[in-house]
């Protein structure tokens, strides 16, 4: 039962890193093609919309593993109030960002709208990051006997993705301010800020599909 429980959540995190990586392909080809002229407050609207959707469906996914994860770990490890309200912050920062940018498709100010959704997508990205970081802290106290060669470099792998993905939130939200303010290239800023999240996205979800390859075991 225990065994069939890990391949189920391993099937759906699995899922989940596929949905970062084709939601952070196609809003990089999306902000290049507007970065090239091509339409683009309408792409960087459209960009800012799939950003969102993946970033709720990251924090739905973070959530469901926590839960799996506190049950494996039992009592051995305190409930965090920061992680956990970190998890919340994904999901509604994620829906968020959804709404702001189809209200932004929809041409209702468009050029205000998407950069503050571009900040709230950064945001969710660090807030995913903190709470990626708590659930393996969560895992590894659930483990047992030493850890493994395999174990130490998947947790490094985890280490600088977070890593990156948590510059990269950082920078997003820089470039948003910078276009939210009216600046000079303020569409461009926007632009940039989505191509930086959909690269995050991708490499994200690329590392957690081999981190799930790597601890793959049959039967």
């Amino acid at each position: 039962m225990s065994t069939m429980l890990r391949r189920s959540t391993y099937r759906e995190r699995a899922a989940f890193g596929l949905i970062d990586d084709i939601g952070g392909v196609t809003a990089v080809l999306l902000a290049v093609l507007g970065l090239a002229g091509l339409y683009a407050p309408i792409l960087a609207a459209i960009a800012t919309i799939l950003l969102g959707v993946a970033l709720l469906l990251q924090g739905r996914s973070l959530l469901a593993q926590y839960a799996q994860a506190c049950v494996e770990a039992g009592a051995t490890t305190p409930v965090s109030a920061l992680a956990a309200a970190a998890r919340f912050a994904v999901i509604l920062l994620g829906a968020v960002g959804v709404a702001l940018g189809a209200l932004a498709l929809l041409d209702v100010n468009s050029a205000v709208l998407t950069p503050i959704a571009s900040i709230m997508i950064g945001a969710g990205l660090v807030f995913s990051s903190v709470s990626a970081w708590h659930l393996n802290i969560v895992r590894r106290a659930a483990a047992t006997g030493e850890a493994s060669a395999r174990d130490m470099l998947a947790n490094q792998m985890i280490f600088d993705s977070l890593g990156v993905q948590s510059f990269a939130g950082l920078a997003a939200i820089l470039l948003g301010v910078l276009a939210a303010s009216g600046a000079t290239y303020d569409l461009t800023f926007n632009l940039v800020a989505l191509l930086i999240l959909g690269a995050a996205l991708t490499l994200k979800g690329g590392s957690l599909n081999t981190i799930l390859l790597a601890f793959m075991r049959p039967a």
